[in-house]
C-alpha cells in the first residue's frame, strides 16, 4: 500500500478565457478500489492538434478515448507495455481516419500520457509534447526544449496520424511526498524557465499552480493552452503525524488501513478472475511472470559494474608454436638433420614457396618410404640393381661379379630404352585445357553463359511489359464501364416521373459518383477526365433541380483571426453611404470574437483584422468590459459591452474618430446573460434579446439612459424564451432552434402582438438545428437565410410564403469548406447579393447563386461561338 496520495488539477485557456475543464485533457481516476483504474493506476492525458485547434478537436477526442479504452482493457500487468499498445492503437485509428478524410479535414496529434501508480510515475510522449517532472531531488524537462538548451521539434515529423508507424518516448520516475509533474501543450515551453517551473511545483496545492499558470499566460498573451498539474502528498497530515493518538491521527490511520484492505481485496479478486479463466490462462500468466523475472534478473546483471582483471606490466607468456617438420620417430639423428628440399628458416623464401612449391635452389625431396613390416626382407639382385640405377652408385650389398657387370648392364639398358617404343598417354575424359601465359594457381571453370542470361532477362522483360499493357487495357475498359454506368444514373434523374422517384435516382447517382471518385479511373486518360467533368456538371444541375442544392462559384477568404485558434461570432458589413460625407468607416467590415469579447476591424477588400474595441481599453473614465454584440447604426458601428460577469451594460458609439459611451438604463438587473444574447439596431433604436424573460427590450434612439420598454405585448401563446436569434425589418423576427421563425408586428388595434409563424423547410438532408439567421428586405418582400452549421449550408426561404428556395454549400472539391459555419451577413448593395460567412476563425465571401430551375424545366443549351 502506497504511503502517498496524488491530487491533480486540469487547466484550459480558450481564446484567452480560462476554462474550468478542458476537452484536450483527461484524468481517469478510479471510481472504486475494484475498478481497472485502481489496478493500472491513474491515467493523465494532454493532447494538442496541428494548426487549427477547432478542426483537430475531433481527432484529439478520438485519440484520448482510444488510449483510455485500450490501456485499461489490456490484460498485461506492465504499465509501460499497456501504455505503448494504447498509443499504437490510437495512431492506427487516427491514421485510418485521415486516410479516408479529405486533405482539408486531416489532423495530426501530439500527446503526453502520465500514469501514476502508487509511487511510480510512467510518462509516454509523442512529439510535440511537453512535461516537467520534479522527482528524486531533480527537475527535468521532457523533452529538452529550446528554453532549457534543447532543440525544436517539427510537428508533423512524429505526431500521431502522420504515418502508420510511431514509437513513443518512455520515461519512469519514483515520486515522494512533495514531488510533482506538469504536462502541458508545447506552446508553453517557451514561457517556463527552471525557476518558474520550480515555483509552480512548490505551490501548496495544484489549484494554486493552475492559477499561477493562467496568470502567466495572460501576461504573455497566450490565447490557447491546456495541461494538468499533479502533486504528491503524504497520506497522513502533519497533525496526524505529530499526534498519533489524536482524533485526526486515529481517523486518518483508520481510513488508511481500510483502503489497504480494499486494495488487497481488489488484488485477490483479480487473482480469482485468473483462477476462473482456466489452466491455459494460468499457464500463460506463469510464462509471463517467468519472462518478467528473467528480464528483471538481466537488468540487475547489467546494472552490476564489470570487474576488470588486475593490471600487470608483464604480458602473459606466448605458447611455444608447434614444429610440423619434426618426424614422429624419436630418433635424435633424424630430428637434428635438416629436411631435404625445404629452405632453412634463415634463408629467404621465394614467392612460389608460399604457394606450395619447393625452392628453385633446392633439390626436390624424395618421397618418404614407410616401413610397415616387422621382419627384415631379403633384397634380390634385380632390386639391388634398380636401387643402384636410381642412385648412380653400386649397392653396398652387391658382390664382386655384380660390380664388374654393372657397366655392361647399364649400356644394354640404354640401348633397350632407345629401341623400345614409348607408351602413349592414357585417354582423357575431358579435353586438355591450356593455360595462358604466366603462372596461374586458380582452378579453371567453364565460361559464364552471358548470352543465356541476356535472353532470360529479355524474356522476363517482355512478359512484364505484356502484363502491364494487359492490365492497363483492363483498367481502361473498367473505367469506361464505370463512367458509362454513372452517366446512365445521372441521365435517369431527368427521366423520373415525379420528384419522389427523382430523389431515389439521385441517391443512386450519388453512390455511383462516390465510387467513381475514390478510384483512379478519372485520371487515366484526358478523355476520361473530360467525361467526368461534364458528368459532374450535369449532376450539379440535377441536384439543383431536385434538391435545390447550389454551390458558391466565387468563394474567397476575406480575412482570418489574428490569434491561432481564435473564433469569430458575427460579422457586420456597412451599407452603401447615402447622406454621409465621412465614408472612412464604410470601407471596412467589423468582426466580433464573443469568446474573448473583442471587436475587430478589417479592410472590406481583404486584409489583416486588427482590434478595434477590446476589454480593458479606457474610454474617458470608463474601462471597457467584454463586448457582447455589435451592429451598424446609420453611419457607424456600435457595440454593447458588459462590465464583469454580471455587471451593467454599456452602449458604445463612434463620434468622429473617437469612442463615446452611454450606460444602458436598467441593465444592472440583467445579471449574467447567456450565449443567445443579441442586440440589433434598426432606425436608431436598439432591440435586445436575452436580457428580459419572454420579451424583447427596446431603447429609443438617443434615449439609452432611459429605461427600456418590453416590445411584445401579446405573444399569442408562443414560447419566446427559447428564441436563439433576433432580426428586425420593421417587424420582430425570432428564430427557434428547430428552424421555425416567429413574426411579431403591430396590428390594426395598435397592439404589438404575434402575427404568424414560418415553419421549418422540409428538405433533404433534413434541418435538425438552426444556429443563426439573416433577414433581408422590407417586411413585404425579401428572404430569410437560415444557417445549418452541422451540414455546412445556408438555406434560403421566402419571407412571405415560407417557400424553400435553395440550399447553398461550398463546392465539394474546392479548396475552402464550410466546416465551422457560425453566422452570415447578406450585403444587397450591389447588383448581385453577396454573402459574408463566419467560418470559425476565417471570414469567407461568395455571391448568392441564381435560383434553381424547376424540376421539369429542361436545361438551357450551352451557347456556342460561331467561327
Amino acid at each position: 500500500m502506497s504511503g502517498n496520495v496524488t491530487r491533480s488539477s486540469p487547466f484550459g485557456l480558450v481564446s484567452g478565457i480560462p476554462q474550468s475543464g478542458s476537452d484536450l485533457t483527461l484524468i481517469a481516476a478510479p471510481s472504486n478500489p475494484f475498478a481497472p483504474e485502481a489496478r493500472k493506476g491513474c491515467l493523465h492525458i494532454v493532447v494538442e492538434a496541428d494548426r487549427d485547434v477547432s478542426r483537430g478537436r475531433d481527432a484529439c477526442l478520438l485519440v484520448m478515448r482510444t488510449i483510455r479504452r485500450v490501456f485499461y482493457e489490456d490484460p498485461s500487468f506492465s504499465v509501460t507495455s499497456s501504455l505503448r499498445k494504447a498509443i499504437l492503437a490510437a495512431n492506427r485509428v487516427l491514421y485510418q481516419q485521415n486516410f479516408n478524410a479529405p486533405p482539408q479535414k486531416r489532423a495530426v496529434v501530439g500527446l503526453t500520457c502520465a500514469v501514476i501508480k502508487d509511487r511510480d510515475l510512467f510518462i509516454a510522449q509523442v512529439a510535440p509534447a511537453q512535461a516537467y517532472v520534479m522527482a528524486e531531488g531533480r527537475l527535468r524537462a521532457l523533452p529538452m526544449n529550446v528554453a532549457w538548451g534543447g532543440t525544436a521539434t517539427l510537428f508533423r515529423s512524429r505526431a500521431l496520424g502522420a504515418s502508420l508507424t510511431v514509437e513513443p518516448d518512455l520515461y519512469r520516475a519514483v515520486l515522494r511526498p512533495g514531488d510533482g509533474v506538469i504536462i502541458c501543450t508545447s506552446n508553453l515551453s517557451d514561457l517556463f524557465s527552471r525557476e518558474e517551473v520550480t515555483r509552480l511545483l512548490r505551490s501548496p496545492e495544484p489549484d494554486d499552480a493552475v492559477a499561477a499558470i493562467t496568470a502567466l499566460c495572460r501576461h504573455h498573451q497566450v490565447a490557447d493552452a491546456h495541461g494538468i498539474v499533479a502533486m504528491t502528498f503524504a497520506r497522513l497530515s502533519p497533525a496526524a503525524q505529530a499526534s498519533p493518538f489524536s482524533a485526526a491521527g486515529v481517523n486518518e490511520r483508520t481510513k488508511l488501513a481500510l483502503s489497504g484492505i480494499a486494495a488487497r481485496l481488489a488484488r485477490a479478486s483479480a487473482d480469482l478472475v485468473w483462477l476462473v479463466r482456466g489452466p491455459a490462462e494460468r499457464e500463460a500468466r506463469k510464462r509471463r511472470e517467468v519472462a518478467r523475472a528473467r528480464l528483471a534478473e538481466e537488468e540487475a546483471r547489467l546494472e552490476r559494474p564489470y570487474e576488470e582483471p588486475p593490471y600487470s606490466p608483464d604480458p602473459p607468456p606466448v605458447p611455444r608454436p608447434l614444429n610440423l617438420d619434426e618426424p614422429l620417430r624419436p630418433d635424435t639423428n633424424h630430428r637434428s638433420a635438416p629436411a631435404i628440399g625445404r629452405p632453412s628458416p634463415q634463408a629467404p623464401m621465394t614467392p612460389s614457396a608460399l604457394l606450395g612449391e619447393v625452392s628453385f635452389r633446392d633439390e626436390p625431396a624424395p618421397e618418404r618410404v614407410l616401413d610397415l613390416g616387422d621382419a627384415p626382407i631379403e633384397i634380390t639382385f634385380a632390386q639391388r640393381r634398380r636401387m643402384g640405377k636410381a642412385t648412380g652408385r653400386p649397392s653396398p650389398s652387391s658382390g664382386a661379379f655384380e660390380r664388374l657387370a654393372n657397366p655392361f648392364t647399364r649400356i644394354s639398358d640404354a640401348i633397350v630404352r632407345r629401341v623400345r617404343p614409348r607408351p602413349s598417354a592414357p585417354p582423357r575424359a575431358l579435353p586438355r585445357q591450356y593455360r595462358p601465359a604466366g603462372l596461374s594457381y586458380r582452378r579453371q571453370s567453364p565460361p559464364f553463359p552471358w548470352v543465356l542470361l541476356l535472353l532470360l532477362v529479355s524474356l522476363i522483360s517482355l512478359l512484364i511489359l505484356y502484363g502491364m499493357t494487359l492490365s492497363r487495357e483492363n483498367a481502361l475498359r473498367e473505367a469506361d464501364n464505370a463512367l458509362t454506368e454513372a452517366e446512365q444514373s445521372v441521365a435517369a434523374i431527368r427521366d423520373a416521373p415525379d420528384e419522389a422517384t427523382a430523389q431515389e435516382r439521385l441517391i443512386a447517382a450519388e453512390e455511383a459518383l462516390a465510387a467513381l471518385r475514390t478510384s483512379e479511373v478519372i485520371t487515366a486518360t484526358t478523355a476520361n477526365r473530360q467525361r467526368y467533368d461534364e458528368l459532374m456538371r450535369e449532376y450539379v444541375r440535377a441536384l439543383a433541380a431536385v434538391q435545390k442544392q447550389t454551390y458558391f462559384e466565387d468563394l474567397t477568404e476575406v480575412t482570418r483571426h489574428p490569434l491561432p485558434g481564435g473564433l469569430f461570432d458575427t460579422v457586420v458589413v456597412p451599407p452603401p453611404p447615402r447622406t454621409v460625407t465621412d465614408t472612412e468607416s464604410f470601407g471596412a467590415i467589423y468582426l466580433l470574437d464573443a469568446n474573448a469579447g473583442v471587436l475587430y476591424r478589417a479592410p472590406r477588400t481583404g486584409g489583416v483584422a486588427r482590434p478595434f474595441l477590446r476589454p480593458e481599453d479606457t474610454i474617458g473614465p470608463l474601462s471597457v468590459g467584454r463586448v457582447r454584440a455589435a451592429a451598424w447604426r446609420i453611419d457607424n458601428i456600435v457595440a454593447v459591452a458588459q462590465s464583469g460577469e454580471s455587471g451593467p451594460f454599456t452602449f458604445y458609439f463612434r463620434s468622429g474618430n473617437e469612442w463615446r459611451y452611454s450606460i444602458l438604463a436598467g441593465s444592472e438587473e440583467w445579471g449574467r446573460v447567456g450565449a443567445r444574447f443579441r442586440a440589433v439596431n434598426y432606425e436608431g433604436n436598439l432591440y435586445v434579446l436575452g436580457a428580459s424573460r419572454n420579451n424583447v427590450l427596446r431603447y429609443l434612439s438617443g434615449e439609452y439612459g432611459a429605461f427600456p420598454l418590453p416590445w411584445i405585448q401579446n405573444d399569442g401563446g408562443r414560447e419566446v424564451e427559447s428564441a436563439i436569434d433576433l432580426a428586425v425589418d420593421g417587424k420582430i423576427n425570432l428564430l427557434l432552434p428547430d428552424g421555425r421563425v416567429l413574426i411579431f408586428a403591430t396590428n390594426s388595434a395598435g397592439e404589438r402582438a404575434f402575427e404568424r409563424e414560418i415553419p421549418a423547410p422540409q428538405i433533404r438532408p433534413p434541418l435538425v438545428t438552426a444556429t443563426r439567421f439573416f433577414v433581408t428586405g422590407p417586411p413585404e418582400s425579401g428572404s430569410i437565410f437560415l444557417v445549418d452549421s452541422f451540414n455546412g449550408r445556408i438555406i434560403q426561404i421566402d419571407k412571405q410564403t415560407g417557400e424553400f428556395i435553395q440550399q447553398i454549400s461550398a463546392p465539394p472539391d474546392g479548396p475552402l469548406a464550410l466546416d465551422q459555419l457560425l453566422s452570415i451577413f447578406v450585403d444587397e448593395s450591389g447588383s448581385r447579393p453577396v454573402i459574408y460567412m463566419v467560418n470559425g476563425g476565417q471570414i469567407l465571401r461568395g455571391s448568392l447563386p441564381d435560383r434553381p430551375r424547376p424540376f421539369r424545366e429542361p436545361a438551357a443549351p450551352t451557347p456556342t461561338i460561331e467561327p
